[in-house]
């Protein structure tokens, strides 16, 4: 399947039609939109130029600073099972997912997704259509983009960036100096590898926006979340069981390679090798030195050195603020 990435021109073009960002409980946009095929699934498709370098594997060491650029978010179009889906980039980490609607008995094989690259002068006449929807999620990734890019230009505090519960909408919001982003829903506005509980997607989303727009630290609470009562905590739930030990990173040398299991490797995708889990296994990897956490699926075996637990992709490591230490100390959750 041919995946379409929307430049950031094209993102920003909507600035304009976005309009001004609404208060928090005044209009947050309700998406109906796409999800994408899994993200792991587009590593076929290079989303980052890659810096030359050699491919050491295990602890491989980079600056942590990323070239600076005006435009920092981008849009992936693609099709996750029978649905269309859109998720923006910020500086190449995916961050958001929208997802289109569900596929009916009129269309059971799912909405068809466009094959050719779209040019910005198509996604502003989108943004601009009568037609536009929050159920677009075209529509809707192209304008969050844009209002990414109008904050990185405007020099934002990342710091700014929170999740907030709308007791009002019984949902939650993610905001910017205290006005509207966007509305996280699981079922159409998720994380693009989702952990299926939209409070803790909601987190990851603003976790990543805040670090990749600021290199802000990681939100633990959601401001306005009502305590639950008298509810009990019993010692079960999705964590099979827990690993802790030293992770390491891969990525430039082995981009386009293939995994063990037969994927062709995207560094940027949220993936990772261990010695023996199944592929496919769903992993939360913590960083214990700075409380960041991201889910992975494993993909490839490794790493073979020491006492290593995990080797993780470079947009992975990203995400947990290990790119320059190339090795962290981490708390492994084995998910179902």
């Amino acid at each position: 399947m041919k995946q379409v990435i929307l430049t950031g021109l094209a993102a920003a073009l909507t600035v304009t039609v976005a309009g001004e960002i609404a208060t928090s409980e005044a209009s947050p946009e309700h998406p109906t939109a796409p999800t994408p095929v899994d993200l792991e699934q587009t590593a076929g498709t290079k989303t980052a130029q890659v810096q030359t370098a050699s491919a050491t594997k295990v602890g491989e060491r980079q600056s942590a600073s990323e070239p600076s650029e005006a435009v920092v978010a981008r849009v992936m179009v693609h099709e996750k099972k029978g649905r269309q889906a859109t998720t923006v980039y910020v500086r190449n980490i995916p961050v958001v997912t929208f997802l289109g609607a569900e596929q009916s008995a009129a269309n059971p094989q799912g909405v068809k997704v466009a094959t050719t690259e779209l040019d910005p002068t198509k996604l502003a006449a989108i943004a601009n259509s009568s037609s536009k929807t929050v159920a677009d999620p075209i529509w809707r990734a192209t304008t969050i983009a844009g209002k990414l890019n109008q904050m990185a230009l405007s020099g934002m505090d990342a710091e700014a960036i929170k999740v907030v519960w709308s007791e009002k909408r019984q949902s939650y919001l993610i905001q910017a100096n205290g006005r509207h982003l966007l509305e996280v829903t699981e079922d159409n506005t998720l994380l693009p590898n989702s952990t299926k509980d939209a409070g803790k997607d909601a987190l990851q989303i603003a976790n990543r926006l805040r670090f990749q727009l600021g290199n802000a630290g990681p939100l633990k609470t959601v401001e306005g979340m009502p305590k639950p009562k008298n509810v009990q905590t019993v010692a079960m739930g999705p964590i099979r069981f827990q690993i802790q030990g030293m992770a390491s990173w891969y990525g430039p040398g082995f981009d386009g390679n293939y995994t063990a299991n037969g994927e062709v490797f995207n560094q940027y995708a949220l993936t990772a090798a261990h010695r023996y889990l199944p592929f496919g296994t769903r992993v939360r990897v913590t960083n214990l030195d700075n409380g960041r956490s991201v889910v992975v699926r494993i993909n490839d075996r490794g790493p073979f050195v020491g006492d290593r637990v995990i080797d993780l992709s470079r947009g992975a490591a990203q995400i947990l603020g290990t790119v320059s230490s190339g090795v962290s100390s981490v708390r492994m959750d084995v998910l179902e």
